[in-house]
This record gives structure tokens, sequence and C-alpha cells, in this order.
């Protein structure tokens, strides 16, 4: 490697970028995808967390078992109360 270059974190830059997608989509509360519709379900869970840190929001995400999708709710207070909005 050469003095000075910079090493580029694929994996880190796809979530970063799907993180920014996903944190519209939570803003109505929650988003659930199917599973052939991703690369990677470990990313798109990383990048929903990420999107919620950087609006300081919980999230809880998962698979569901039976029909293939995987979803990201919203799970604090100012969800719950059905109230959202860029902050």
């Amino acid at each position: 490697m050469r003095a000075g270059a910079t090493v580029v974190d694929l994996r880190k830059r796809r979530i970063e970028r799907l993180a920014d997608e996903l944190a519209r989509d939570l803003l109505q509360g929650h988003v659930i995808v199917d599973v052939d519709q991703i690369d990677s379900v470990d990313e798109w869970r990383a990048a929903a967390r990420v999107a919620a840190r950087r609006r300081n929001w919980k999230v809880r995400t998962g698979m569901s078992r039976g029909n293939g999708r995987v979803f990201a709710v919203r799970v604090d207070p100012e969800a719950e109360r059905g109230r959202t909005g860029w902050s």
C-alpha cells in the first residue's frame, strides 16, 4: 500500500447510503422489506440502526420467520405518540 493511500470500507459506505434512505422511511414509524429486495439482511439492519442513531431515535430490527421479510420499528417516545418529523 502506498503511503497516504486511503482505505475505503465499502460495507460501511453501503450502510451509510442505505441509512439515508431508511431515515426517511422510518419517519412513518416502521419499514418492512422483502428479503429478496435487499443485498444483505445484516447490512440492512445495521443501516436501520445507524439511521435511528442519527436522529436520536430508538429502533428494533428483525426478520420474520415465515414470510422472508425484514423490519425496523421505531420505539422511541416520539414514535409512540404518533408524531414524526425531522428534528
